[in-house]
């Protein structure tokens, strides 16, 4: 990583001599906190910044989802590694020390992670072993579309690879950085930002802070072009980037200025502006999670309202929606609570699996479920 020094403005003391008296009036300008160009922070010339943890649960999660694509997969092996963090066979992975499982839902409902773990056994025991079954209503298997994509999906139809990593997408990162990282339990005045943590070149305040970024930004190639995101890994840097181009340009760079600023200020001891500029992070990610919902949902719609229906991008496409309406109730808006709340999101999610499934969903039920999330946009 590039290495830039903190830049911080400050203002010298004015001296004013009044022409009364001999006496003299001191007026203390305030110090201004500049960002850095890129997310570059160092220390005596070392680098304060670390997220090696966040990139590698990313990795998992990204090695996982290929695993909710393999023929003949063991519920016990995926388990293994969702929730032990071992059994990758890559070693930076596998001698880590980091989990999924424990990072997953920490902050929201506790029932979410078991879904999620859910998902996994269900394609492990139903879908990894029905590959070469014809998939039906109801009926487990694989089915390739007019357009050439080959699914595999579980009797609702549903894609669980796509469901799991969308899941994520709110489940992991979404919840770690909002109502983690970024929490006023983690970057809050009583934290630590003096004293550096044992053997380390950082506070506990600064790592926390650049672990919020790293669930973002841990896979970037470049993190000195992150303002304009390469989309690395399955997870939200993929999709801001789909966002930044199409339904809300410019969120790239509100949220990777506002990190940038933030953490600045954390350098500076600026308690009001780093807590504003962790309120426009929190607050842009939600936006993405809402766009790509609706997104889906609508796509999903379109593709199921269509002549010859292609119902393996129909199938992909509400299995990745699916995955981001469970990810809503890991919001964050302007109060500091999701824009839906995790009973709503069932009840969103129950109406998704009611039935058959994605068999029998219509496009109505989609485009109206649709413009419910992009009312709160």
């Amino acid at each position: 990583m590039k290495k830039v020094i903190l830049s911080l403005a400050v203002f010298s003391t004015l001296l004013f001599s009044c022409t009364d008296d001999d006496s003299a009036v001191v007026i203390e300008q305030p110090v201004v906190v500049e960002a850095p160009d890129t997310y570059t922070f160092t220390r005596e010339g070392e680098t304060t910044v670390s997220f090696g943890g966040q990139t590698a649960r990313l990795e998992m999660a990204a090695s996982l989802m290929g695993q909710l694509n393999s023929e003949n997969v063991l519920a016990s092996d995926l388990l293994t590694m969702f929730n032990d963090g071992t059994g990758f066979g890559d070693s930076t992975l596998d001698d880590s020390g980091k989990k999924l499982g424990n990072k997953t839902a920490a902050y929201g409902d506790e029932s979410v992670v078991e879904d999620i773990r859910g998902f996994i056994t269900e394609y492990a025991d139903n879908v990894s072993t029905s590959f070469s079954t014809d998939a039906d209503v109801g009926v487990a298997g694989s089915h390739t579309g007019a357009g050439g994509r080959t699914v595999r999906i579980n009797a609702k139809g549903m894609e669980l690879n796509q469901v799991f990593a969308k899941s994520l997408i709110g489940a992991l990162v979404m919840d770690q950085v909002a109502y983690g990282y970024l929490s006023e339990t983690k970057i809050g005045d009583a934290v630590e930002n003096v004293t550096l943590e044992d053997g380390k070149n950082y506070t506990k305040m600064e790592h926390h802070f650049d672990e919020g970024f790293g669930y973002v930004y841990g896979q970037e190639s470049d993190i000195t072009a992150a303002a304009s995101p390469d989309g690395s890994g399955v997870l939200f840097a993929k999709y801001l980037k789909k966002v930044n181009s199409s339904e809300e340009p410019g969120i790239a760079t509100e949220i990777y200025d506002a990190f940038k600023k933030g953490r600045a200020a954390i350098v500076a001891n600026d308690s009001e502006l780093r807590a504003a500029q962790a309120e426009i992070v929190k607050t842009k990610m939600s936006r993405v999670i809402l766009h790509k919902a609706a997104y889906y949902l609508r796509g999903a719609a379109g593709a199921k309202a269509a002549k010859d229906v292609d119902y393996a991008d129909y199938f992909h496409g509400l299995s990745e929606g699916y995955g981001f309406v469970l990810s809503l109730q890991f919001t964050y808006d302007a109060n500091g609570v999701s824009y839906f709340s995790h009973t709503e999101v069932n009840t969103m999610l129950t109406t998704l699996e009611a039935g058959n499934g994605f068999w029998d969903r219509s496009p109505e039920e989609l485009n109206n479920m649709a413009a419910q999330i992009e009312a709160k946009l």
